[in-house]
């Protein structure tokens, strides 16, 4: 209170005033004060010096009710009532009993103020939290916004990209069905020229032939001889040409729309590279082995690498290759077994385009050749065909004139030998010796015009003679003496 206000005066006394009770609502000078707030729950009182400038004494908002009962300032607030009264209620009346849970009016208001304060704090918090996550909301609006107008765009820009690699594929897949129909007309049209060439051979050897039959004996007997080897000779090439493989009449070719319809829909794009194509003339069959080889594949992004699976069924297949290379030799293989390939082109992804190749292994059967001599011998009446050489008789069998003689077994493929059986010809041995070819020697030949030497021809009369070669493959074996020639047995192993 200010020194300009007035001067207040003792409630008890006409003394000047030093105390202001908040509770009492009076003014005591310092003897009263003293007297006045001596009980315990007076003690507990709001006293303001009125020396205090910075304090405001007579506030309307400060000054308290009165008992309605008691007509004194309710100053108090029971604890167990939750009420408010006056001295009086605590002293004499329902309140009586409740001293020990009194406290002042102001001592509650105090803590009700500060727990309010620290409620208005955590709201003031939690209005900032909400403040801070409303800008989030409205920032995360505003991506979705953002993100949706980008990839909106980029929807387009994707099946722009995918429109344009389907159109190019389409163009790819016509090039190389052009090419594969292209390989299939140049199979067959080497065929076609094969078999004119064995049928114009076929027509001028009848035409020789014919001729031959005209001539007197002196002179059929020089060029007969000449007309019967080409005919043999024929003869062989005529087995060759049937025993090619079969020629597809038509081309297959798989578009692999769903696939391409897969990779959309699981990837967004088609950056699969293309299937490699298998080079079917270069891919051999051969007993135990297969030679493999297929086209590069000119993909960007570059081929990480070429798969190769093997399989005897679709769902059965087992990686055999991985790499950069664009031909494989495949060993070890089961004869005359059917085998699954399937190539692709890896890029990293798990959708492929696949090739699929069907080959055999070819059989062996090593009775299936064909016989062939440089000269037969009448006078020794032997048999020369290919059945009495594997009949186990002495007494069948082929014998050849005196000279460059030779007996010859070609397969239709190289086939691996391990052994061969021989035997001498037993015949009239006024007309024909039974160890004609001894000391003569076992060759063979992959090319029908090389031949290596691999055992020396022994022969015992009656008696089988195995001549061991050490598993030699070879498409060419023979017997070759440089006088008479004969044998009961060629029996390979």
């Amino acid at each position: 209170m200010s020194s300009k206000q007035q001067k207040e005066f003792c409630s008890e006394c006409d003394a000047n005033a030093a105390w202001y009770c908040v509770q009492d609502d009076a003014y005591f000078c310092d003897e009263h004060n003293i007297i006045a707030h001596s009980l315990k729950s007076q003690k507990l009182h709001k006293v303001i010096s009125i020396y205090d400038n910075d304090v405001i004494i007579k506030d309307e908002h400060i000054k308290l009710m009165n008992c309605k009962n008691h007509h004194m300032p309710l100053c108090l607030y029971c604890l167990s009532c939750q009420e408010v009264c006056c001295v009086a209620c605590l002293s004499v009346d329902i309140h009586k009993e409740h001293s020990d849970q009194v406290k002042s009016v102001v001592d509650v208001a105090d803590e009700d103020r500060k727990i309010l304060t620290e409620h208005l704090e955590k709201i003031q918090k939690l209005k900032t939290t909400y403040a801070d996550e409303q800008n989030e909301l409205l920032q995360a609006l505003r991506n979705i916004d953002f993100d949706e107008a980008d990839n909106d765009q980029a929807i387009d820009r994707e099946f722009d990209r995918i429109i344009a690699c389907t159109e190019a594929r389409r163009k790819v897949l016509k090039k190389q069905l052009q090419k594969k129909s292209k390989i299939c007309r140049d199979s067959i049209y080497l065929k076609q020229e094969d078999l004119e060439n064995l049928n114009a051979k076929l027509n001028r050897y009848s035409d020789e032939g014919q001729h031959v039959l005209t001539l007197n004996d002196f002179n059929a007997l020089s060029q007969s001889k000449v007309i019967i080897k080409k005919m043999k000779m024929l003869e062989m090439k005529n087995i060759e040409f049937c025993q090619q493989r079969e020629l597809s009449n038509s081309v297959l070719f798989h578009i692999s729309s769903q696939m391409l319809l897969d990779m959309i829909n699981i990837m967004g794009s088609v950056g699969v590279p293309p299937a490699p194509l298998f080079i079917e003339q270069k891919c051999k069959s051969h007993l135990t082995r297969l030679d493999i080889e297929w086209e590069l594949v000119d993909y960007d992004p570059p081929v990480f690498a070429y798969v190769l699976e093997l399989g005897q069924s679709d769902n059965n297949f087992i990686e055999v290759y991985r790499g950069l290379k664009t031909k494989y030799h495949l060993h070890d293989m089961q004869p005359n077994t059917l085998y699954l390939l399937r190539l692709h082109a890896s890029n990293g992804g798990e959708i492929k385009n696949t090739s699929i190749l069907e080959m055999k292994t070819l059989n062996i059967d090593l009775n299936n050749w064909t016989l062939s001599m440089s000269s037969i011998y009448p006078t020794a009446k032997a048999e020369n065909t290919h059945a009495s050489l594997l009949d186990n008789q002495f007494t069948t069998g082929a014998a050849t004139d005196i000279g460059a003689a030779w007996i010859k077994a070609s397969f239709p493929y190289p086939v691996p030998i391990n052994s061969v059986t021989i035997a001498p010809l037993h015949k009239d041995p006024h007309l024909w010796g039974e160890t004609n070819g001894d000391s003569g020697s076992l060759q063979y030949s992959h090319d029908n015009g090389t031949w290596t030497t691999v055992g020396t021809i022994e022969y015992v009369p009656m008696h089988h003679q195995k001549i061991i070669v050490g598993g030699i493959t070879a498409q060419y074996w023979r017997l070759s003496h440089d006088g008479y020639l004969g044998t009961s047995s060629f029996i390979f192993h």
